[in-house]
């Protein structure tokens, strides 16, 4: 079994190896269109947070959570300021049954460990493959669910209240989430040619500058 580093935070993986590893760190806000997967992934949270959405909720995943991701599940992910994201990617030539339902993937002890050996630096190619091996066996007898959590429903209120014209009405959500969420939709009315003052007078009650604060917060 071979294994390789792909780009980071793509949802469109070129699968040449039967099973991917990668590891990174986002300092900005960064979030992806809807797109279905081209192979079969898992997500796992180590510092900070991210959202996928699937089907009509966004999960929130936060650190120390595991997330499943089948193939050709429609997704979106949003990943939070300064949190570092680790992704292994299985192709769809394994000959192994994955799970085909997505949803938050129950850990076990050994699955841990093998992750955390992971992001050891100066591990070895030999090293990794025997790891990811242990993974995948790991991730057969595991099982996910999609139960969600207050946060996660008040997230997906939130953004459903963002999509209206009206202003959305507060959550128990934290101002720093909620701003997330605005500059997230804020980027998302601009790229669809919205007009600024009209998108500040919509999400920042009327704020031009402060809205242009918020925007420095995303990738590039």
């Amino acid at each position: 079994m071979e294994t390789s580093k792909v780009t980071h935070f793509n949802l469109e993986v070129d699968m040449k190896n039967a099973i991917t590893f990668e590891s990174d760190t986002l300092t900005t806000l960064f979030y992806t269109a809807r797109k279905k997967k081209n192979h079969y992934e898992l997500v796992s949270v180590e510092s900070g947070a991210m959202l996928i959405r699937l089907g009509k909720w966004e999960y929130l995943v936060e650190a120390g959570e595991m997330f499943w991701l089948p193939f050709d599940s429609l997704i979106s992910e949003t990943v939070v300021p300064n949190s570092t994201i680790s992704r292994i990617c299985f192709s769809i030539r394994t000959r192994e049954n994955l799970p085909h339902q997505g949803g938050y993937l129950h850990s076990t002890p050994l699955l841990c460990a093998a992750l955390n050996k992971l992001q050891t630096k100066t591990i070895s190619n030999e090293a990794q493959q025997r790891l990811l091996s242990v993974i995948q066996d790991e991730i057969l007898d595991s099982t996910c669910h999609t139960s969600l959590s207050d946060k996660s429903s008040a997230i997906t209120h939130y953004v459903a209240e963002l999509g209206k014209s009206a202003a959305p009405s507060q959550v128990n959500l934290s101002a720093d989430i909620m701003m997330l969420l605005k500059v997230r939709e804020a980027d998302k009315m601009r790229k669809s040619g919205g007009k600024m003052d009209v998108i500040a007078e919509r999400l920042f009650e009327g704020n031009a500058q402060l809205m242009e604060q918020a925007f420095t917060i995303l990738s590039e």
